[in-house]
């Protein structure tokens, strides 16, 4: 009895794997292309025109969420494409380091001006919200934050993105 128990289980061990495999014949061919796998999940690795056009489809969702005139969008869009430079100087640092092997402690300083920089460009769209539309706004950040499970990846809160 014990050693057919456990020829089952090494079976089972076996035959699992492979039959997870046949269910997802793609698999392969998706981990082969990386690029296209993480764009699929939406991840960073996209075309700069994937990432514009993403961009300006969360803005076109932004603008009809918040009710914002078209002068509003177009000061938010100024605001945002007036930083893009110093996000792109922080993401080529921070590539830089990454591949010089710095560890995630070496990294700290950079997320710190990024996410200042975040809290700086926040800053300046809300002196272009009215009243209603910055309330709005936060109660669609406390909807997304309950959709994503209450918090973000590295144990931050809500509270840390206010």
């Amino acid at each position: 009895m014990k050693i057919r128990t456990t020829v089952l289980l090494a079976a089972a061990t076996l035959i699992i794997p492979m039959g997870a495999s046949l269910l997802t014949p793609n698999l392969v061919e998706a981990r082969g292309n990386r690029a296209q796998t993480v764009a699929m999940r939406g991840g960073e690795d996209l075309t700069p025109e994937q990432r514009e056009a993403k961009r300006a489809e969360r803005a076109a969702k932004m603008k009809e969420a918040l009710g914002l005139s078209d002068a509003q969008a177009a000061d938010i869009k100024a605001i945002k494409d007036s930083y893009k430079p110093q996000f792109e100087a922080l993401k080529e640092r921070a590539k830089a380091l990454k591949e010089s092997g710095a560890d995630r402690e070496a990294m700290q300083p950079i997320r710190e001006e990024k996410r200042a920089l975040k809290d700086q460009v926040k800053a300046e769209i809300a002196t272009i919200l009215t009243a209603e539309q910055q309330a709005k706004l936060e109660e669609l950040k406390a909807e997304r934050g309950e959709r994503r499970g209450g918090g973000r990846r590295g144990g931050r809160g809500a509270d840390a993105n206010s």
